[in-house]
């Protein structure tokens, strides 16, 4: 087969698509890296960590605007993360390789830091494998690699070391999530809440718990905490239950990661999602692949549950800190629906490399609104301080308007049950775009 050839960097791939994809997601050219700095947005100063930051606006500034501090970083982060990803060099080296240290001059500090830059390009290039179902390290090798990183940073001692890894496969085939993942009540915590300055609040039913990735699957499986948080809400609804657990209601665990792999290829050989199969190889039990929103369609799907998933597209327009106005309405006018109906379940939302759980909104008095989200990147320690001090801590789960700066946001909605007649056809995952207000 005839390779093709970058014209920037003059590397060769296989195909036209492998080409594409290097193209869209790698940086070939060569740059100098530029530092991105966080600027405090309540007094302006300056500063190049955005730890140092946090700490500053805690130890300097009232409480009270803490929230305010927590969403102006965390669109810096998606600022600084645009920039890295852009001065992204592509490299030539096996992502299966070990980097060894050992071998190397205890004074040539030059190379090791040489070495640790490649070990963190290829990190990221696994990840970008694991988008395109090209990942070949498996569930068990990267789950030893996470609990060896673990332990070389001393958060671990040595007998939970050799306890984990002794018991690693069976840790990773239990068909429940393991309660270290899990931080539950969290919902009617956030509705006793003061209200403030704020107008009104909404959020889904008070069962959705957070589930925070773990070493046992960190770096690759936010999909599937996302899953698993929908999976929560669903449990405690009669109309879902049965078809989830079947009539065993009573003992309703939430799904392992690796469970939730073995139902998803139950529902491509029940022919759902054909073309997500062959996108992943046809293969997802005891890998690293990422999963998205129609993966977990077609996982519902094969369960009779309906779902729908919406296309939010960045409008054009000179402010881009408020282009997502319409779908922040979009998503506060569904959670105003518990007040006709309390079934109102949390909202899947996926946009370039993660993905979260919307689980209601904010609305001030001023107009503006914010949202209330759950991220399986949120560590339980933090979930865990903010039940300790709700009040101080919920900014941990507040979103900004002026955060959200992609070019496209994807929301999956459950929409009841699927009639027998609508089941052949939700075998082709389809989203639908949600038009721009006034067009």
């Amino acid at each position: 087969m005839e390779s093709v050839e970058c014209s920037s960097c003059h590397q060769k791939f296989s195909d036209a698509t492998l080409l594409s994809l290097h193209q869209e997601y790698e940086s070939c050219l060569t740059s100098n890296i530029e530092y991105v700095d966080y600027t405090c947005p309540i007094c302006n100063k300056i500063f190049y960590d955005p730890l140092v930051l946090e700490i500053h606006v805690n130890e300097e500034h009232d409480q009270s605007s803490v929230h305010t501090t927590s969403d102006s970083l965390y669109a810096q982060e998606l600022a600084r993360r645009e920039q890295m990803s852009s001065q992204y060099k592509q490299y030539k080296q096996d992502v299966a390789s070990a980097i060894s240290y050992e071998d190397l001059p205890e004074d040539d500090d030059a190379q090791i830091a040489r070495l640790l830059q490649d070990e963190e390009n290829a990190q990221s290039f696994e990840e970008f494998q694991n988008r395109y179902g090209g990942s070949t390290r498996t569930f068990s090798e990267r789950a030893r690699w996470n609990l060896d990183k673990i332990f070389k940073k001393n958060l671990i001692s040595q007998d939970k070391y050799n306890e984990y890894k002794n018991k690693l496969d069976e840790m990773i085939a239990n068909p429940y999530e393991r309660a270290e993942s899990r931080s539950t009540g969290l919902i009617p915590i956030l509705s006793r809440l003061p209200l403030g300055n704020l107008l009104n609040r909404g959020l889904c039913r008070p069962g959705c718990d957070h589930m925070s990735s773990t070493w046992l699957d960190q770096g690759w499986a936010c999909g599937y905490k996302n899953f698993q948080m929908l999976l929560s809400s669903l449990r405690l609804d009669s109309q879902y239950s049965t078809h989830l657990f079947g009539q065993q209601v009573a003992n309703q665990e939430i799904p392992s990661v690796s469970h939730l792999q073995r139902l998803i290829e139950q529902a491509w050989a029940a022919g759902f999602d054909s073309a997500g199969r062959e996108q992943l190889n046809r293969q997802l039990v005891n890998s690293t692949k990422w999963i998205g929103p129609t993966e977990v369609m077609a996982c519902l799907a094969n369960l009779n549950i309906k779902t729908e998933l919406l296309d939010f597209y960045q409008p054009k327009t000179n402010d881009k800190q408020t282009a997502y106005r319409y779908l922040f309405e979009w998503i506060r006018d569904y959670f105003q629906q518990a007040n006709r109906n309390n079934a109102i379940h949390p909202l899947y939302l996926q946009h370039e490399g993660h993905s979260r759980t919307i689980v209601g909104y904010e609305q001030f008095r001023a107009g503006h609104i914010r949202l209330l989200i759950f991220d399986p990147s949120t560590p339980k320690a933090d979930i865990n301080k903010f039940c300790d001090n709700p009040n101080d801590k919920a900014h941990v789960f507040r979103r900004s308007l002026q955060s959200f700066q992609k070019p496209v946001y994807q929301i999956l909605v459950v929409r009841g049950l699927l009639r027998p007649d609508e089941r052949e056809a939700a075998k082709q995952v389809r989203s639908t775009r949600v038009p721009f207000p006034n067009s």
